[in-house]
C-alpha cells in the first residue's frame, strides 16, 4: 500500500509579533511534542548527530536513527535567506528564540534515517508560513499553520484522537478563516483547488478570500464565522446528518468532523459534506484528471456547488 501523506492547515490573519510568537510556539513546539513525541524523545536520548549534514551531502547519522532539522527563513528585501540546523537542544533553543521576531517561514522537519544514514520516511513536518506573491500582495497579511503527517496517523483511531486533540486546542485559541486535512500535493492546495478551474488558483490567491468562500471541504474542516450564518449555523449543519461532530468554536467558527473515524470517510460521506456546505463553496464544476495507480483519488463531488444550493 502506498505511503500517502496528509496536509493539515489552519489559516488566520497575520497577528502582531507578540501574538505570533505565542501562536507559533504553540503550533511548532506543541505540535512536535504532541504529534511526534516518541521521535523527540529518540532525538534527545540518541547519539549526537553531525551538524555539518545540513551543509553537504553525507550520512546524517546511524542507520534508522531519528533525525530532524529546524529552519528559519527571512526576506532581506531582495531575496529569501534560510538558516537551517540539525535538531539538538541548542538548536531548538535558537529556533524558538527566532520566533520573537516573526520570520517569513519557521519549520521543524523530522525523518527516520534509511539504511545508509540519509533522511527517509518523515513522521512530521510542521510549519508556520507567511504566503507571499508579487502578483497577489494581500497574501502577506495571512499566516498558514501547516503540518504534514503520514496518512497512517489518521487511519489508526488512537493516533487520530491525538491529532484531533492537538488541532482542537490550537483552533480554540484563534479566529480561523479556514482549516482542513487533505492529501499533500507540495503546493498547499485543497482537494477542491486542485480540481476546480480554469482559472487554476493557488493558496496565495484563495487564502485572502477564505472568509468569503470555503477553500474546500474534507473529513475535517473549519468554516469561518462569516460563513456559518449563510450555512444556517451549527444547528442546521447538525440537522443535515453530514457530520459526526459540529462544534461552535469560541471565535464563532465551526469545527466540522464528517465521520467518527477518518478511515470511514468515503464517497457517501463526502457527498453529504459537499451538499451541506454547497452554499459556501465556490461555483464551478471540478475537473477529473487521470491518476497513477499509486495516487489517491480526490474526495470531491464533481458537481457545480452553485447548482445544488437551496
Amino acid at each position: 500500500m502506498p505511503d500517502h501523506y496528509l496536509f493539515a492547515e489552519i489559516n488566520v490573519e497575520w497577528p502582531d509579533p507578540t501574538t505570533y510568537e505565542e501562536m507559533a510556539r504553540a503550533w511548532l513546539d506543541g505540535g512536535f511534542a504532541a504529534l511526534a513525541g516518541s521521535h523527540r524523545q529518540a532525538l534527545e536520548e540518541g547519539p549526537k548527530l553531525p551538524m555539518e549534514a545540513m551543509r553537504r551531502s553525507m550520512p546524517c547519522g546511524p542507520p534508522h536513527a531519528a533525525w530532524g532539522f529546524v529552519s528559519i527563513a527571512r526576506h532581506d528585501g531582495r531575496q529569501l535567506r534560510r538558516s537551517s540546523r540539525v535538531i539538538s537542544a541548542r538548536s531548538m533553543s535558537w529556533f524558538l528564540r527566532q520566533l520573537a521576531d516573526p520570520p517569513r517561514t519557521a519549520t521543524i522537519g523530522l525523518s527516520v534515517l534509511d539504511e545508509r544514514g540519509y533522511p527517509g520516511r518523515s513522521p512530521l513536518r510542521i510549519t508556520v508560513d507567511r504566503p507571499e506573491a508579487r502578483d497577489w500582495p494581500e497574501a502577506i497579511d495571512w499566516a498558514v499553520l501547516s503540518c504534514r503527517i503520514p496518512e497512517g496517523d489518521l487511519l489508526d483511531p488512537t493516533q487520530q484522537e491525538v491529532v484531533l486533540r492537538f488541532l482542537r486546542g490550537i483552533s480554540e485559541g484563534m479566529d480561523s478563516s479556514f482549516a482542513n486535512i487533505t492529501y499533500d500535493d507540495g503546493l498547499g492546495k485543497t482537494g477542491l483547488e486542485r480540481t476546480l478551474g480554469p482559472p487554476w488558483k493557488f493558496p496565495y490567491e484563495t487564502i485572502p478570500m477564505s472568509r468569503q468562500a470555503l477553500r474546500g471541504y474534507e473529513w475535517w474542516t473549519i468554516c469561518p464565522k462569516e460563513l456559518a450564518g449563510p450555512l444556517g449555523g451549527a444547528g442546521a449543519l447538525r440537522a443535515t446528518g453530514a457530520f459526526h461532530e459540529v462544534v461552535r468554536l469560541p471565535s464563532g467558527a465551526l469545527w466540522l468532523q464528517a465521520t467518527k473515524h477518518y478511515r470511514d470517510y468515503g464517497p457517501d460521506a463526502y457527498a453529504a459534506v459537499f451538499h451541506a456546505l454547497a452554499p459556501a463553496l465556490p461555483a464551478g464544476i471540478p475537473k477529473r484528471f487521470d491518476r497513477r495507480d499509486d495516487e489517491p483519488a480526490e474526495r470531491i463531488v464533481y458537481l457545480d456547488a452553485s447548482a445544488v444550493r437551496p
